[in-house]
């Protein structure tokens, strides 16, 4: 026994430093990648998903100038600003004229695509969501935004047609974010950059559903 006392002494001193030693080293790794610029090699790197907030000067699209002899308000998807759409329930608007939060919105989903970056080591995942200039006029009823769109909504047929859209939409977003660097998009003037961009791509391939906000509810680069 007097043997095993000394082996178990240096067993217990060892295992003491092993544990030790880790705990240094994982604080070292941890403030490397939390602190280290983040131009040098990483593991991984650290960015902030930004909550959603309702801008105080939405950037604006640029809009179409109206025609002076518009096509008939039955015409298939032609719709222009000050007349209902959608058999009438719903309203497309000038996008100055209303708050951000007022018009419809759609989830365009998750994206995750891989940054212009040397050897595409960096990806970044983002949820956006577009809101359109089409409003409900108050003499209409409509479910909560949250429940699905029935038959009875108003909305409903809009939404059809903007779902109908999402082909062309989700290859603006995609052929645009993986496009951008991971430099150019990081910071919060690289977000608005690219919101902007959006708006204003997404305005000129679909000028009759104009846009009033892009919203990034998830915004992830590693």
């Amino acid at each position: 026994m007097k043997r095993i006392l000394p082996i178990l002494k240096i067993i217990g001193l060892a295992l003491a430093g092993i544990i030790l030693l880790s705990s240094a080293l994982l604080s070292v790794a941890t403030a490397y990648i939390v602190f280290a610029p983040d131009d040098l090699p990483k593991p991984f790197y650290l960015v902030y998903a930004e909550a959603p907030s309702f801008p105080l000067n939405p950037v604006e699209p640029a809009t179409p100038p109206l025609s002076e002899n518009p096509e008939p308000p039955n015409a298939p998807h032609s719709y222009y600003v000050g007349e209902p759409v959608a058999g009438g329930a719903v309203l497309k608007v000038d996008p100055s004229s209303i708050e951000p939060g007022d018009g419809l919105m759609l989830n365009t989903g998750t994206k995750i695509v891989n940054l212009a970056e040397p050897g595409g080591r960096k990806y970044l995942k983002t949820t956006i969501v577009l809101e359109f200039a089409f409003i409900v006029p108050e003499d209409q009823e409509t479910v909560s935004k949250d429940e699905e769109h029935s038959e009875d909504d108003p909305t409903a047929a809009i939404y059809d047609e903007l779902n109908g859209l999402l082909p062309v939409i989700n290859d603006v977003l995609t052929s645009l974010l993986s496009s951008k660097s991971f430099e150019s998009i990081y910071t919060a003037e690289g977000k608005e950059q690219l919101r902007a961009e959006i708006m204003a791509t997404l305005a000129t391939r679909l000028p009759d559903y104009p846009l009033v906000y892009v919203y990034f509810t998830e915004f992830v680069i590693q």
